[in-house]
């Protein structure tokens, strides 16, 4: 089959014009819009994790602080490393809601800070509503409209924070009657945290195998500097 002629390409051309720049903004519009029309669910999940995630972030920030005004270093490295992982549950939301070309309103978080007990005693009924409640209900709505990568970004927050039951439950134990003396107990302990920077996994010792949750190799978990 030999190619078209000249004329015939300048006839071509005619019928179908070149689209303007103003045209093809347009045509970028309506895609942005069918994308954010296909996943309505999913984008209003991600904003509520979002919130949920950086609320967290800044009151694990401010627990930190409470904790080293009051002799706690360990407690406040605890609280330290926790604000990472949140952090990173937050951004790794923010990213696919970016590719979602959604835009996350502006809000002002209520910050309630309290002495280093009731900030323990307040984390741990936070994590555990998390792991029971919160994180469950979110995949059950994500799966109806299965976007791959807000289901699997999802599940890594939800197992960090099951990961975190033991210290959750710890964290129980510290705001107990005997607060003190199991605070003591706490500062006596040699504690090296780390983050994985993909998922937001969190380990007391220097991890020495890929990562549990997301498997990414190990050089992914970054070493949590002490806030003391």
């Amino acid at each position: 089959m030999t190619g078209i002629t000249r004329r015939q390409f300048l006839r071509l051309t005619a019928l179908f014009p070149i689209v303007s720049p103003m045209s093809a903004a347009v045509f970028a519009q309506e895609a942005d819009a069918e994308i954010d029309r296909r996943f309505p669910i999913t984008t209003s999940v991600l904003k509520a994790a979002y919130r949920s995630e950086m609320s967290a972030h800044k009151h694990y920030l401010g627990y930190s602080q409470k904790a080293i005004g009051e002799k706690y270093p360990n407690i406040a490295y605890l609280f330290s490393a926790f604000a990472i992982s949140e952090k990173i549950h937050a951004e790794n939301y923010e990213k696919v809601l970016v590719k979602l070309r959604t835009k996350l309103e502006e809000s002002t978080l209520e910050i309630i800070i309290s002495d280093t007990r009731s900030n323990l005693r307040t984390a741990a009924k936070n994590e555990l509503m998390k792991i029971k409640k919160i994180y469950p209900e979110f995949l059950v709505e994500l799966g109806i409209e299965s976007h791959d990568k807000a289901v699997i970004n999802c599940m890594y927050a939800w197992k960090c924070h099951c990961q975190h039951e033991k210290k959750i439950n710890e964290i129980r134990k510290y705001s107990r009657l005997f607060f003190g003396s199991v605070a003591k107990e706490i500062e006596g302990m040699n504690l090296d945290f780390h983050v994985c920077e993909i998922c937001g996994s969190t380990m007391d010792v220097q991890p020495e195998t890929p990562c549990d949750i997301c498997n990414f190799p190990m050089y992914h978990y970054m070493k949590v500097p002490s806030p003391c």
